[in-house]
């Protein structure tokens, strides 16, 4: 059993792993300019191989050498490597913390009484990289509440074990001895500690790499069911959300559809600029007025939708007006005091099955309405609107259609505005 942990061996191909794992990191910095991640990652990856590069030669080396610097590299290794952490989740990265356990370790080591003894040596060194990994594994955990990754715990878990494995050279150190002894022979536990030091090392640095690709995955899922201005869910994710409310619905549904009211003169007037603050004064009015259960999102380019489950007409009609007014009050861009209204249209399905296709027409012909009616104003869907309006649409198309043959080189643009 000690020679199949022959800490010496073991101690070569912890830096050769290492190695092999700083220099693709510092590929990756190089290639990609990775920020302050990959960069303290590297830096923590040399300091380990330092420090494990000295120890294996601790027998050829002298005691300064590898007990003082080789283990200053150690401390301040798993300082990086806190650090990079820090910066992963987006924290503020500290250069003193991460050498903080380089510089005790130093302080210490002038210390005569504490410099020669390998007991004290041995748990002042495990309660100092133990306290780096709490602290690693903490970072994780608390960044968790608000991006919960699926890897996190698995990261959280690598690292407070190792934390745990590294506390644990005080009551080994107490009970079994020493990891040297006089002759310098390693303690058969210290080679076991150190092979379970190095597999958690490698756990925790690709469970890390796994939850940067989670990162991004998530990112890439999100940038396709956000609208990127708003942020709100886009037309497709709320199709989806709708549908899966009206599905499992038993009481029926109302929904609202909203349109800002002389948007595209807002955008001539004003700049584009400012057809953004407005959209986004708009969006955030409404949103904070609305359950967070109830589905809404921009489905176009001013118009947006809000499905309200278990609610009745009458009482989305009271939702839709008390909506209205509360955009009538907004006064956008501090320069130009610019005011908005909306128009909205309410429709309600009882009936199964639920159709959101039935809705979502119903209620584009009640808000058809409300512009005909002047605008800034509220009105529910009637069930002889829809075919009213249908005509009224195919004849102004007829007469569009009738002024583009009258002058070829007129373009028409009618909305709803």
């Amino acid at each position: 059993m000690d020679h199949a942990l022959h800490l010496p061996t073991i101690m070569v191909v912890h830096a050769l792993v290492t190695l092999i794992s700083t220099l693709l990191l510092v590929y990756m910095w190089w290639r990609y300019r990775g920020g302050p991640v990959l960069s303290m990652l590297a830096i923590a990856g040399f300091c380990a191989c330092a420090s494990l590069i000295l120890h294996a030669f601790r027998a050829e080396l002298p005691l300064p050498l590898v007990g003082g610097l080789g283990l200053f590299f150690g401390a301040c290794s798993v300082g990086f490597y806190w650090q990079a952490v820090v910066a992963f989740e987006g924290g503020k990265t500290s250069l003193p913390g991460a050498v903080a356990g380089g510089v005790i370790w130093g302080l210490l080591w002038i210390v005569p009484v504490f410099r020669e003894s390998v007991e004290a040596r041995s748990m002042g060194f495990g309660v100092l990289i133990g306290a780096y990994c709490f602290l690693t594994a903490r970072e994780i955990l608390v960044a968790g509440h608000a991006e919960p990754l699926p890897s996190r715990m698995l990261a959280v878990l690598a690292n407070t074990i190792r934390g745990l494995i590294w506390l644990a050279f005080v009551p080994l150190t107490l009970l079994f001895g020493a990891p040297y002894d006089l002759d310098g022979n390693a303690a058969s536990w210290f080679g076991a500690v150190t092979l379970g030091n190095l597999v958690l090392i490698v756990l925790s640095l690709v469970s890390l790499l796994i939850m940067a690709k989670e990162r991004d995955e998530l990112r890439y899922r999100l940038a396709s069911e956000r609208d990127p201005l708003t942020n709100l869910s886009n037309r497709r994710t709320f199709v989806a959300e709708a549908e899966r409310h009206l599905r499992k619905e038993e009481r029926g549904a109302t929904l609202l559809l909203f349109d800002i009211d002389h948007f595209k003169a807002i955008n001539d007037t004003y700049g584009h600029a400012m057809g953004d603050e407005v959209l986004l004064a708009f969006s955030r009015a409404i949103e904070q007025r609305l359950p967070k259960e109830w589905p809404f999102a921009r489905i176009g380019g001013e118009e947006f939708a809000c499905l309200m489950p278990s609610v009745s007409a009458e009482h989305g009609m009271d939702v839709a007006e008390s909506l209205r007014a509360a955009i009538a009050d907004l006064r956008i861009g501090a320069a130009v005091n610019a005011k908005i209204t909306v128009s909205i249209g309410v429709s309600e399905v009882l009936e199964k099955p639920m159709r959101l296709d039935h809705l979502l027409a119903s209620a584009d012909a009640a808000l058809y309405r409300a512009k005909a009616d002047g605008r800034n104003c509220v009105r529910l869907y009637q069930p002889a609107e829809l075919l009213l309006i249908t005509g009224e649409r195919l004849a102004g198309a007829a007469d569009e259609v009738a002024e583009v043959q009258r002058h070829p080189t007129a373009r028409s643009f009618r909305g709803r505005g």
